[in-house]
């Protein structure tokens, strides 16, 4: 709707009360109206206005407009008549807007101060509520929810419900567990981050009203910084080789927290509160009702401690920006704010609590993210093109101002392409900009296509993680929208290396939209000179045996035909073993003999699964048996995965499947994919992403089995303690002692296996990574007797670009054993440059788990 809620908040349907009382009336209409009507219940009518009084709370203030004054009045009334109607409908809703969308804070914070002046007492019980919810988020260790909190506070004193003095104390409080020495550094970021990023909010009334206190929570956040000291920065983390679009001037530390961005805030606060906390950008409806916020009777706010620090805490940080909207100097274009300004941050801020909020429900992320320039002073922004219909205007793609969907996609991108890690799921940002895009199709889409291509421009600087990231989201993407691109814009990449990152970039999308959809469709979507990228022939099996001409073509075919009529594994077994005494006979050794009658098996065993997923799972199953007797040693399992990699060399999608299920299977194991994945075909090839996406499947089962294994020794532990504790109020039986002695027996299983499957992990992870320093080194080496440099070629950038992938991916696991990896793998004599890396990533742990003495 309109401002403050669409305009009058009972336009739609002329009036609340002919909502209520004249229902029968609307719905018969016309010529009906006198006919008898059937009464609608009592409790369907008490529901209806329910949903439309929760609807009428969540929309007030959608747009910061003048018309807001008014609404607020309206609003104020219609909570004062029905709170006692319908109490839990008005508490939880607006416990729900509070704490999930941030930024309506002033409004709500301001409706709250019209209230209070009206009816003290029903601003009491919401206080409570409140006021339970700040305890609970305490409690929880839930710094989002805190954070959202202290921002609504802030508001309340800007409206005067709660005292200055009360809201400092309270902040005070937090502030505590500064004083404390040897406290760990990412709880401390936390505290600090949390504050510096609400204060602003209400900086100028605390000024104004309660300036010591603020000085004083000014100053131990300033000592604490000056304390803290300095954080090294990482290279490893740099989105881009050069750090152009990482923001060079504010580099990014690999604490936990970014505390070159923590810095950045705290210098923004410091330089507002110099100019008298004047923050134009943040509305301040409240100034509306200043002579009635004056007199009026302030509530209490609990006294509660900062929440405690615990391994397994989710903290909050400053976003990290990635600059995409800039000149050729690196200066901010003048479609966004400047990227060192308190409004960037802001924004950006807004952005992130957003996203986080609505990750679940794409549709109602994107409505939020869409509405967010109207929370602010509209002027600022240009018209999307949903106002522009609502006020009858025509799109004018000159018109100044800021575009807010190049802020939005900026800021998705800075999270998709965050490291070490994207805070949600890949997919989640898929979805959210093909929502953006059919919300505002006349203006979203064009922004996306520019970034896009600035991005694309940009790409050969661009991190090997964050390439593959972004061509599976383009890829996902253009899905969405039929495959339509502007591929024309791209045809200058093509006669650039075939390992050159445009060229890779381009060859991954179009592959993985074959997977999406299919290879005739695809190769009839791009212009003909980009078919050179998309494989000659459509993804499906390279049968060995397929040719009559072929020697072995007679066998495979009995063996095929054996497995089709679904013969017993004692069948198919006495058939390999007639073929391997044939070739025993024509002179091959024990190891050839071994070696045709393996691939002969696997060859025949794929072919017949090679109809689909279901197929080749059951034909899997049904010979299982003979899979793991051919498998036994750890060349017969690492010539399986090479069997199957040439098998499927058409359809890299189904080789990943393939193994991943054989992985499930236990018929090969981790090591044999990773000693294929470093055979020099694959290596030959480097810039393909399939083999890493398949060596980091590999590592990530190793990863989840031990997570599994560990969840389950805690809960057999939490179990275990519970019912000591049981037995200990209880007489002691001899089922009782039974019942104990049998859990012991349980835990001390779960510890071995626990400790088998950490074992393995160790192994697994110092085979793959002696595995890259092995490759990197011997390039390295042969670059410095020789006359290339190797370091400027595609493959070594590439193994290289996968090497610190697999490095920062994987530092939390690998926490416990680096002085082994150190010992054993990054010797002294190995390249500074490989060694380089795993210093960033051994900094990782310990900058994590720091302390502030």
């Amino acid at each position: 709707g309109g401002g403050g809620g669409g305009g009058h908040p009972y336009r739609r349907s002329g009036g609340y009360n002919d909502r209520r009382y004249n229902r029968e009336d609307r719905r018969g209409g016309g010529y009906r109206r006198h006919q008898r009507q059937p009464s609608p219940s009592r409790e369907d009518d008490a529901e209806d206005i329910e949903v439309r009084l929760r609807g009428l709370i969540i929309k007030i203030g959608d747009k910061i407009s003048p018309e807001l004054k008014i609404n607020l009045n309206k609003m104020k009334n219609i909570l004062e008549n029905d709170y006692a109607k319908y109490p839990d409908t008005v508490k939880d809703t607006l416990k729900a807007c509070v704490t999930e969308l941030p930024a309506k804070a002033p409004v709500y914070g301001t409706l709250f101060g019209l209230l209070n002046v009206s009816s003290h007492e029903l601003v009491g019980k919401l206080m409570y509520e409140v006021n339970d919810l700040l305890k609970q988020a305490v409690a929880e260790a839930n710094w989002f929810k805190l954070k959202q909190l202290l921002r609504f506070y802030g508001e309340l004193v800007n409206a005067n419900v709660i005292l200055p003095t009360s809201y400092c104390n309270m902040v005070s409080t937090f502030l505590s567990a500064l004083d404390e020495s040897d406290r760990q550094r990412g709880h401390l970021d936390s505290i600090v981050y949390v504050i510096l990023s609400t204060l602003p909010w209400s900086g100028k009334e605390l000024s104004e009203r309660s300036a010591s206190n603020l000085d004083d929570i000014l100053n131990r956040i300033r000592t604490y910084m000056d304390r803290r000291g300095q954080v090294p920065t990482r290279d490893v983390l740099r989105r881009y080789r050069s750090g152009s679009h990482d923001d060079l001037q504010h580099d990014v530390s690999i604490s936990y927290f970014f505390f070159q961005e923590l810095m950045v805030l705290w210098n923004h606060v410091q330089d507002i509160s110099s100019k008298s906390w004047d923050t134009p950008l943040l509305p301040k409806p409240y100034q509306w009702f200043d002579k009635e916020f004056t007199a009026v009777l302030q509530h209490d706010i609990p006294s509660v401690e900062t929440p405690k620090h615990t391994d397994s805490a989710k903290y909050v940080k400053a976003p990290r920006p990635l600059r995409i909207n800039v000149d050729d100097t690196g200066k901010s274009l003048p479609t966004g704010p400047d990227y060192d300004s308190f409004e960037y941050f802001i924004l950006q801020d807004i952005i992130s609590d957003t996203i986080h909020t609505f990750e679940s429900n794409r549709k109602e992320c994107s409505k939020y993210l869409l509405a967010i320039g109207n929370n602010f002073d509209t002027d600022k922004f240009r018209l999307t093109n949903q106002q522009d219909q609502d006020q009858g205007e025509s799109m004018d793609e000159d018109q100044s101002g800021w575009s807010l969907g190049d802020l939005l996609i900026e800021n998705i991108f800075s999270q998709m392409l965050d490291l070490p890690t994207a805070p949600y799921r890949q997919v989640f940002y898929t979805c959210v900009l093909a929502e953006l895009c059919r919300a505002d199709s006349a203006s979203f889409p064009k922004a996306l296509g520019r970034t896009v291509k600035v991005i694309f421009d940009s790409i050969e600087d661009m991190d090997a993680a964050c390439i593959y990231r972004f061509a599976c989201w383009f890829a996902h993407h253009l899905s969405n929208f039929g495959f339509q691109w502007d591929w024309a814009a791209w045809q200058d990449a093509l006669p650039l290396d075939p390992a050159h990152p445009k060229v890779c970039f381009i060859r991954e999308t179009l592959e993985k939209d074959i997977r999406l959809s299919y290879y005739e469709r695809i190769k009839s979507t791009v212009p003909e000179p980009f078919h050179a990228l998309i494989p000659s022939q459509p993804p499906g099996p390279d049968f060995e045996y397929e040719n009559g001409d072929h020697p072995l073509h007679d066998s495979a075919k009995e063996v095929i035909n054996g497995m089709k009529t679904k013969k017993s594994s004692d069948d198919i077994q006495a058939i390999l073993q007639r073929f391997k005494e044939e070739q025993a006979a024509q002179g091959a050794d024990e190891q050839e003999q071994t070696k045709l009658t393996h691939e002969l098996f696997v060859q025949a065993m794929l072919l017949v699964g090679s109809k689909s997923f279901s197929h080749v799972l059951n034909v899997v199953e049904r010979y299982l048996e003979v899979l793991r007797f051919v498998n036994t040693t750890p060349e017969a399992r690492v010539h399986t995965v090479t069997v199957v990699a040439s098998f499927w060399k058409q359809n890299s999608q189904f080789l990943g499947i393939l193994l991943d299920k054989l992985l499930n299977y236990r018929v090969i194991d981790p090591t044999s994919v990773i000693t294929w994945a470093f055979e020099q075909q694959q290596l030959e090839h480097a810039e393909r992403s399939f083999v890493w996406e398949i060596l980091q499947n590999t590592l990530n089962k190793v990863v989840t089995r031990v997570a599994q294994v560990k969840a389950k020794l805690e809960g057999c532990q939490q179990m275990h303690q519970e019912n000591e504790a049981k037995r200990a109020n209880e007489a002691l039986t001899e089922m009782a002692q039974a019942e104990a002695q049998q859990e012991q027996d349980t835990l001390r299983l779960m510890e071995n296996s626990l400790s088998t499957v950490t074992r393995e992990q160790k192994e697994v992870f110092i085979v793959a990574y002696q595995k890259f320093v092995q490759i990197l080194q011997e390039k390295l080496t042969s670059s410095s007797t020789g006359s290339e440099d190797v370091e400027v070629t595609w493959t070594y950038r590439w193994i290289f670009g996968w090497y610190r992938e697999m490095m920062r991916l994987y530092y939390k696991e690998c926490s416990g054993f680096m002085t082994t990896m150190e010992t054993v793998i990054f010797t002294n004599d190995i390249d500074d440059r490989i060694t380089a890396v795993f210093a960033d990533v051994k900094g990782l742990h310990q900058d994590e788990t720091a302390l502030v003495v």
